[in-house]
Formats: C-alpha cells, structure tokens, sequence
C-alpha cells in the first residue's frame, strides 16, 4: 500500500472528521480520500473547501459521498461518527448514544470493504473499539482504536518545553483508558537515554510535583480545549494520520493505541484500551509489554476496571 494507489475513507463530515480529511490532504497522505456523511449536502460542502486546496498543494482526491459503497477497497477507513463530549461531560458519558451507531457503521463495513484496516476514533475509545471487534468479522489486529497517542504526545510535548528538549527525545507513554483513568509510565520515561529521576531538572521544580501536575495536564487538555472552543480536532486530526501514514507506508512506528490488552498486563484479556503496540501494514502488528512499577499495575488495574464496567453496562 503506497501512496501511489492509497484509498483512505473517513466515516463523518463532522468537526473531526472533516479536520482528518483536510490535514491527510496537508501532509499528503493518501491520493484518494473519500468523505462518507449521511448528509449528501455535509460531505460535499467540507470536501469542495478541502478541495479548493488541492491546485495550491499536490494532486489529490477528495470525494464527498452518502453510499457506503463508496468505500470499497479502501486501504484505511477512518470512524469519527456519534456524539461528541459537551461541557460537564466525560467521554465515556457517550457511551450509550454511540455504541449502537458504531455497531451499524461496523455492519456496514465489513459488508463494502471487509478488508480495510480501521481506526476508531469516536468516544469513548477504548469501549467503542472493544464492541466494534465483538461486532466485526474482521481479524482484531485490522481494528484499531486511537487510543493514547494524542495524550502522549501532549505530554512529551509539555515536558519537553519544560525540560528544554526536542520532544522527540522525550519518551514517555501515557497508557489506559483515553479519559478520566489514564496515566504516564513514569517509571519507564528516558530523556534521551537518561532515566527521568536522573535528568537535571530545572530549579525549584520537584520531581514528585512535576509528575503529578504533568499528568493532571494531560489527562485535562481535552476538556480545558472543549470548555473553550466546543471540541478538539486540530490534534487527533494529526495523530490519526500520522497512523495511517504508518501503515500505508509499513512503518513499524509504535504507537500507544486501544488493543486487547495481553495476559502479561494481568488485568483480564477481554479489556481493551491503550498500550503501545508496533504498526505496519497489517494493522496492529505486535502488543509491547510495557515495564510498569506496583504502582503503575494499580492505576492499570483501576483503568481496566473502569472501563469493563462500562462495557458490561451496555445491552449485548
């Protein structure tokens, strides 16, 4: 799957789906990009704005549709369809309006193009990605939530303003629920190839302190954006592309996003939320057993119990 032959379709003309389809067009990813809406009117007037963009950028296409079939053979298909967080709210209050969306729109999908890969994005993730593998005849490993992979980039980017340093040598991963329950490993967090607890902070900053406010940022940011302009979509936009530049192009990348979680993590293997997993061309391509202190175990534990809850609160 290259870019030369790259068909990659999103399932909502909505805030975040209109704003994947236009940075997927702005990092030049894909050559055909199809805009599913059940509003006709909706599609079309997002993907002519996007458009209009293409004389000034690279040849692209970018087709507004109504008709599932319009996505036959996609490689990718992006889901951003169902209700989105309101002020007050947390993700996982969205679950009961948007699991049977998910359900008819996975349906759907294995009906027109059984073999795409998809990515979930729709909230609450991790719940919405467990019930869309139940729904699915598709292999698992062709499902993947988005996880993680904005949290953790959020925090490597706030802790690298901090500590003066590229963020791409922060590694640091925020696993979990995507909400309320999610934490950073920091156990297992290097600048560079220097333990965190090892590197020079600045002056009058705590370690403990600056843990402890680093991650209530984080788990914050969504909300603190919502609060102010109505949602996000600037952010996921980019993190869902840079996964499906990923796999159109086999790159190996690990990302932290919603997978089964494995028996090692010993929190139940029906669970699933996010963990850093190696992406290809064939989806999720491995699950990494992240190194987590008694600590981290908890707050994992917690998570999992949390959002297994959630999930068997629903009708089946």
């Amino acid at each position: 799957m290259s870019r030369k032959t790259s068909k990659v379709g999103i399932i909502g003309g909505g805030r975040v789906g209109a704003a994947v389809a236009n940075a997927l067009v702005l990092l030049r990813i894909g050559v055909t990009i199809v805009l599913f809406d059940r509003t006709l009117e909706k599609a079309e007037g997002e993907a002519w704005d996007i458009e209009d963009t293409i004389p000034l950028l690279w040849q692209m296409d970018v087709l507004p549709s109504n008709q599932y079939e319009d996505l036959a053979d996609c490689d990718v298909i992006i889901v951003t369809v169902g209700a989105t967080v309101k002020q007050g709210q947390s993700r996982l209050d969205l679950l009961s309006n948007n699991a049977e969306i998910i359900r008819s729109t996975i349906k759907e999908l294995d009906r027109v193009a059984p073999n795409a890969i998809l990515i979930i994005v729709s909230n609450p993730v991790d719940v919405l990605t467990r019930i869309a593998h139940v729904t699915s005849s598709r292999p698992e490993n062709l499902i993947i939530g988005s996880g993680t992979i904005l949290d953790t980039a959020r925090l490597k980017y706030q802790l690298g303003k901090l500590l003066n340093v590229d963020k791409q040598e922060v590694h640091v991963y925020v696993i979990g629920e995507h909400g309320e329950s999610e934490f950073a490993v920091w156990s297992s967090a290097f600048i560079g190839v220097i333990p965190l607890n090892e590197f020079p902070l600045p002056q009058k900053t705590s370690l403990l302190t600056m843990k402890a406010e680093y991650t209530e940022l984080t788990r914050k940011r969504g909300y603190a954006i919502s609060e102010r302009k109505g949602g996000t979509n600037y952010g996921v936009a980019v993190a869902v592309c840079q996964l499906v530049e990923t796999i159109l192009q086999d790159e190996k990348k690990i990302f932290t996003v919603c997978v089964k979680v494995d028996s090692e993590y010993k929190v139940g293997n029906e669970v699933v939320l996010g963990l850093p997993c190696i992406i290809g061309k064939q989806g999720i391509e491995r699950q990494l057993l992240l190194p987590i202190n008694a600590e981290e175990q908890r707050l994992l534990t917690k998570s999992a119990a949390q959002l297994n809850e959630a999930y068997n609160s629903l009708d089946h």
